[in-house]
């Protein structure tokens, strides 16, 4: 593993994060692209909510780690927001990203209608699944969202002092965090293109099951997960846990809970909830 992809003669570098997460993006974008037919969108619509909902994860992603990491923030924010390679929250990303989705929906139709969101939500859970997978493997190998120090023969040591790991880990075997959450995140996006997304078009499962269910696999993936990070998490609200434990604890909750009100199989297919077009 190396932070730096490529390192120019002028100095200048790309590193394996950067590459790794605009792979991530642009993987989760073209699967996306080939089920605009099932999404029953046209592909200007489709770009349009897509540059909606990038720009609004970005934005959402720095102000979440403005939040967490406020101390360091107001020391030099100058620095922070011209650093591209660390510097990101999923969480806050995810939850902006999904209000833009949610406020651009109710300007397409031109009125208050949430039911035309879970459709096109499925989709769109089950390609960020995809894409985060690659985000991880870019998390790897820039050592950011590191793992405590283990014994285990797996663990991951970095040596290179350019990655994001604290000089006093460099050389130390670590909990390789990232790969268990690549993994976790490849199983959710297999399960829910293989099984769920199928189950939903052919009317067994209501419109949101792949969306919120991934919303509760991620939250207790992440939840567990957190207890083998070794790296700075920002301000604790408690010392037992995370900022990402207490969000994933609440977003997992609110999963849990809508699916258990609104129910997981399709019991009437005939009064399915329809798209913008009028097509069910």
């Amino acid at each position: 593993m190396s932070p730096i992809l490529w390192r120019f003669v002028d100095g200048s570098t790309i590193s394996t994060y950067s590459v790794f997460t605009a792979l991530g993006y642009l993987t989760g974008i073209v699967w996306l692209r080939t089920q605009v037919g099932n999404m029953r969108a046209t592909a200007s619509l489709f770009y349009a909510l897509v540059g909606t909902l990038l720009a609004a994860a970005l934005t959402g992603g720095k102000l979440g780690f403005f939040l967490v990491e406020w101390r360091e923030f107001s020391a030099d924010p100058g620095a922070m927001l011209r650093d591209w390679n660390t510097g990101w929250v999923f969480w806050s990303g995810f939850l902006l990203a999904c209000l833009a989705g949610y406020l651009f929906q109710i300007w397409h139709n031109k009125t208050h209608r949430p039911r035309l969101y879970l459709p096109v939500a499925d989709y769109f859970g089950a390609a960020l699944a995809m894409g985060h997978v690659l985000g991880r493997l870019g998390c790897w190998a820039e050592g950011c969202c590191h793992g405590a120090p283990t014994g285990l023969p797996w663990g991951t040591a970095y040596l290179d002092p350019a990655s994001s790991v604290p000089r006093h880990l460099l050389g130390v075997l670590l909990h390789p965090t990232q790969l268990y959450e690549a993994f976790g995140e490849a199983a959710a996006a297999a399960y829910l293109i293989g099984r769920v997304l199928p189950a939903v078009r052919a009317g067994k499962y209501r419109y949101g099951t792949a969306f919120l269910g991934y919303i509760l696999y991620y939250s207790v993936l992440r939840f567990l997960l957190e207890f083998l990070r070794g790296d700075d998490r920002g301000v604790f609200l408690w010392s037992f846990l995370s900022p990402s434990q207490w969000v994933s604890l609440g977003a997992g909750l609110a999963a849990a809970w809508a699916l258990k009100v609104r129910g997981v199989i399709e019991r009437d297919p005939k009064s399915r909830t329809i798209y913008a077009d009028g097509k069910p």
